[in-house]
């Protein structure tokens, strides 16, 4: 026997209610966030184990990630940028330090600035300093709200190498000594001259203009390259050295955004890639374990769709015998 029109109407409103209920109960569950850049929050879990340096890590299979576009720099000269679309992060935290791993497409591997004319792929995170009074300006911060930067550079971690092994057919003069002082650069305290310093350097800015290193240099980093897509990690204890820098806690949340320089399109200073500012919850749970969350995921969502299916269908029976008795 057919429905009544306004008992398939009730049917039909009460069924779209509830699937609009039922996605929204879908993507809390799966953590996803359909929203603008804006509104993205990347959680950082305590994790059970050190992730370390790697970026291939077992500790990041149960990190949480979020896609984070990223679009061409517009706000000050020199603009550019945009061939990397999209970043995808993850973060976690284990014994008051904290890790952020960021990977992203890449067709070509640029790791060597011998020539003038080559440029490095590069990556960095921004955060708002432990003494900015107020929410920075993602474009290197204001002058109450300072910013700290952490840039990870492909041909710092690949190392300074000596021109007569890169040119092994050309002849370079070579310097008398490997002393500090005939290498002025590096005399000067310049940390991409100095190997020994690590691929990321630590900065603060106040404002265009104003970025400069930061005195403590104590953030660490790796990066690798596979089949065409970079992964880097930065990791530093939650207490920066200084009020420039960022502070982190277990429960606190704070904001990050993420810039990336592809060297073959000739990105470099200005010319990137760049986000918006995302959340970054700083959580005192524990990483929710890969088996038990599935798990726990699929069995509420599989109540869900029970229980709204019985509630429709009992609301429809409903609608259709009060239809008959009218």
């Amino acid at each position: 026997m057919t429905l009544p029109k306004f008992v398939r109407r009730r049917f039909l409103s009460v069924a779209g209610a509830l699937a609009v209920l039922l996605a929204a109960g879908v993507l809390q569950l799966a953590a996803a966030n359909p929203a603008a850049s804006q509104t993205l929050a990347l959680t950082a879990y305590q994790s059970d184990q050190d992730p370390g340096l790697n970026p291939k890590a077992d500790a990041w299979d149960r990190a949480v990630h979020v896609q984070v576009p990223l679009t061409a720099q517009g706000a000050t000269y020199p603009t550019g940028g945009g061939s990397v679309p999209v970043i995808s992060a993850r973060a976690l935290h284990y014994q008051g330090k904290l890790y952020v791993l960021v990977e992203w497409q890449d067709d070509t591997r640029d790791d060597s600035t011998v020539k003038v004319q080559d440029f490095a792929d590069a990556v960095a995170v921004e955060f708002p300093a432990r003494s900015a009074s107020t929410v920075p300006s993602i474009c290197m911060g204001q002058a109450d709200g300072g910013v700290n930067i952490w840039q990870w550079r492909a041909d710092s971690q690949r190392g300074i190498k000596d021109p007569a092994d890169l040119y092994a057919s050309a002849l370079v003069d070579m310097y008398p000594s490997k002393e500090d002082v005939f290498y002025t650069a590096r005399a000067a305290g310049n940390v991409y001259a100095n190997p020994l310093q690590g691929p990321v350097q630590t900065l603060v800015s106040r404002a265009f203009g104003t970025l400069s290193p930061a005195d403590v240099q104590d953030v660490k980093g790796e990066g690798a390259y596979t089949d065409g897509k970079w992964a880097v990690v930065f990791a530093r204890q939650f207490a920066g050295a200084n009020s420039d820098q960022a502070a982190f806690s277990a429960g606190s949340t704070t904001d990050i955004a993420f810039a990336v320089w592809n060297g073959s399109q000739g990105d470099r200073n200005g010319r990137k890639s760049i986000s918006q500012f995302v959340q970054l919850k700083i959580s005192g749970l524990a990483v929710p374990g890969a088996g038990e969350t599935n798990k726990a995921v699929i069995w509420i969502a599989v109540g869900l769709v029970l229980g709204t299916t019985a509630l429709g269908l009992g609301l429809a029976t409903y609608g259709y015998r009060e239809g008959r008795g009218k």
